[in-house]
């Protein structure tokens, strides 16, 4: 009987908690959720509100960062996916350390209507393959006021062009913070010192481009296409190589060793490179001259390397944990070969450039877990590039970075 009676009041606790989050989830929703011009839905530093699509480490990392910096922050995660929005609902707060300290209050949500309606500004920090799910959930909405931001993107935008009528969608490269998520704790263990990103179509004034500003920790560096941004991914040219090289270990310690240190080691570090030399001939062919991913990770974090097994064995940032799968279909298989090395190999094919490497990786992860990478993966099909010459894609990557493609891409091929 004493245990049931325990067991009644733990629940009727939980059931309580669950309701006052909700309660105090409505409340700051309506305090921020009168009637608002056309002109303030799209400015930030008039509400400083924004909605983060994804509680994983960067949405976490984001949210703490935003509410640091004096912005009205909601976060978002998926019904199926609420670990994390649970973790910090029981904690009553989502608490931050090294980077960012702090005990921060965002609005807990996983309703994607509510996200939508909060803000015009959704910043999408979701893993890759989770890309298609949020895309038809946002589908449903009129987002011709919103601006989207999608992290570590992927092309995100041409694999969501036909489907979502947002005002804009921009892409970054990478996540502006090195960061874990852990029973409702985000450990932020670095910031990157600027961050790339691009609009599709590239037609955001400077006073739009100020709002978006506003919103990330450090100075963007604005490209022209987002072609250009998803030719700058470093997790596709770091984490294959080096999980598929450490297949053996990872497997027999569930990844009790620091990803960087002990798993780049300077062989490891030459497959790497390998695969950023091919990465690099595919973007000049597509007309971007980019920096090798030695020099973009040094810029990100300092230092002074010769040799990218040089950096990984000394970088604090990623040292500070160790940061190893414990299993093969890991994100760092799962998200970065399908979504970065497959839609890069598929673009140097139709301009005629060989990428062995990248071909030995896909092949060799798909092996690995049972998955046809080539075609489950982001291809040219999938972004709807594949009926396209190599001159015609030539001409639309030429006119993504030029704001043509309402009137000249072929075939409408960027058409909603």
């Amino acid at each position: 009987m004493r245990k049931l009676i325990t067991t009644l009041l733990c629940a009727a606790g939980t059931i309580f908690e669950y309701l006052f989050g909700l309660f105090v989830t409505a409340q700051e929703y309506f305090r921020h959720s009168g009637a608002i011009t056309t002109e303030e839905r799209v400015t930030v530093s008039s509400e400083m509100r924004v909605s983060i699509i994804g509680a994983g480490n960067c949405g976490c990392a984001f949210a703490a960062d935003l509410a640091n910096r004096g912005f009205s922050v909601l976060l978002y995660g998926h019904p199926n996916h609420r670990r994390n929005i649970d973790a910090i609902r029981r904690e009553g707060h989502l608490s931050a350390r090294m980077e960012i300290e702090g005990k921060f209050d965002p609005i807990l949500t996983i309703k994607m209507a509510t996200a939508v309606e909060f803000s015009r500004f959704l910043v999408v920090t979701i893993p890759s393959y989770g890309h298609d799910g949020i895309i038809s959930e946002l589908e449903h909405f009129d987002l011709s006021n919103h601006i989207i931001v999608a992290i570590n993107a992927n092309f995100f935008a041409l694999a969501c062009s036909k489907k979502l009528n947002a005002f804009a969608i921009l892409e970054t490269n990478a996540s502006p913070y090195a960061s874990w998520i852990q029973n409702g704790e985000v450990l932020i263990a670095g910031v990157k010192t600027s961050l790339p990103i691009a609009a599709f179509p590239n037609a955001l004034d400077e006073k739009r481009r100020s709002q978006i500003a506003e919103i990330f920790p450090k100075p963007l560096q604005w490209c022209d296409s987002v072609f250009e941004i998803g030719m700058q991914s470093n997790n596709g040219v770091i984490h294959p190589a080096a999980t598929l090289l450490n297949t053996g270990r990872i497997e027999s310690t569930k990844g009790d060793f620091f990803f960087y240190r002990d798993g780049v080691s300077p062989a490891v570090g030459n497959v790497i490179e390998a695969v950023d030399k091919e990465r690099l001939k595919i973007a000049s062919a597509l007309g971007f001259r980019l920096p090798t991913v030695l020099q973009e990770m040094v810029g990100f974090y300092g230092g002074d390397f010769d040799k990218f097994s040089d950096f990984a064995f000394h970088t604090s940032v990623h040292n500070t944990t160790k940061a190893t799968p414990a299993h093969m279909r890991h994100r760092y298989l799962a998200e970065d070969v399908p979504y970065i090395l497959v839609p890069w190999y598929e673009l140097g094919a139709k301009l005629g450039i060989e990428a062995r490497t990248m071909q030995a990786l896909v092949e060799i992860a798909s092996a690995v877990n049972g998955v046809k990478y080539f075609e489950s993966g982001r291809n040219l099909r999938r972004l709807g590039l594949d009926h396209l010459s190599r001159a015609e894609l030539l001409q639309f990557v030429h006119d993504a970075a030029r704001n043509k493609l309402r009137s000249s891409s072929p075939k409408n091929a960027s058409s909603r």
